[in-house]
């Protein structure tokens, strides 16, 4: 591909998929790294995009390549028991999820997302045994597709549900219980205190002067049994990566307060009935 392929048309809220990818692609060549996505590093050569304005987000780039891994071994562990089963990435943007593991023999894996992010994704990594679903999470056409197989499902949500208030997250997740009964979730939840703290953001804050709000969190775990999760595993973020952030990070992290409130969890839930 001699012309370079721009993310212009896509939105403000889909430019945060540039991110991760940036920061799996700098991961790649290190010898200590978190993360092998060498997809990502293709793709990034072939984006028309000044990257180097994430160069400072040190603390970003070790978290998203971390959080990526954690969330991976949650999928494999869910593929091991139901080798047949049904995954929908959501949110998917430009992560090679799929490749990553191999492009697993599975039912079906289904990679959701807003149309100009999916387009784009086409050009770059276009389908190889999974399907393209150019549409919101907030539809219901993908849940009824998913149900469709009577097979076990795993919806896999990472970096989406923070830019959704609290109220859209609990209705959505009602919905998906009534429509994928015993289905499991992967997503990463953000610490309440980093609510409205996106221009604080060591990267998110270079996307423009007003970036994606941060507009859902939690405090505790036991608050996601009000939104029908059955917390199945969990991890901290920074128990994969507080090696890798800068030494301010490092130590605040070592403290109980510092994981307490600012570390993000990684979790696989399963959907209960309201």
């Amino acid at each position: 591909m001699s012309q370079k392929i721009s993310p212009a048309a896509i939105s403000d809220l889909s430019t945060t998929l540039l991110i991760p990818l940036w920061a799996k692609a700098v991961e790649y060549s290190r010898p200590d790294a978190l993360l092998h996505d060498a997809e990502a590093k293709r793709m990034m050569a072939l984006i028309d995009f000044d990257f180097s304005i994430f160069a400072r987000g040190k603390a970003s780039q070790a978290g998203c390549c971390a959080r990526a891994a954690l969330l991976d071994g949650y999928v494999r562990e869910f593929l091991a028991k139901h080798p047949d089963a049904v995954v929908v990435h959501i949110g998917a943007g430009l992560d090679a999820r799929y490749e990553r593991l191999g492009r697993p023999a599975l039912t079906a894996w289904y990679e959701l997302d807003l149309p100009a992010a999916i387009e784009l994704r086409r050009q770059l990594l276009p389908e190889s045994g999974n399907i393209y679903l150019p549409q919101s999470m907030l539809d219901e056409d993908w849940m009824d597709r998913a149900a469709a197989h009577g097979k076990p499902v795993l919806l896999v949500a990472e970096g989406v549900l923070m830019y959704f208030d609290a109220a859209t997250v609990r209705d959505w997740l009602a919905r998906l219980a009534h429509k994928l009964p015993g289905a499991q979730l992967v997503f990463d939840n953000l610490p309440k205190k980093l609510v409205g703290k996106q221009k604080r953001h060591d990267t998110l804050g270079k996307l423009g002067s007003t970036p994606p709000a941060f507009k859902w969190g939690i405090t505790d775990l036991a608050e996601l049994r009000d939104f029908g999760l059955e917390v199945l595993a969990h991890q901290g973020l920074s128990t994969a990566c507080r090696h890798r952030y800068p030494l301010p990070l490092r130590l605040l992290y070592l403290t109980g307060w510092g994981r307490r409130h600012l570390d993000m969890q990684m979790i696989r839930a399963r959907l209960c009935p309201p």
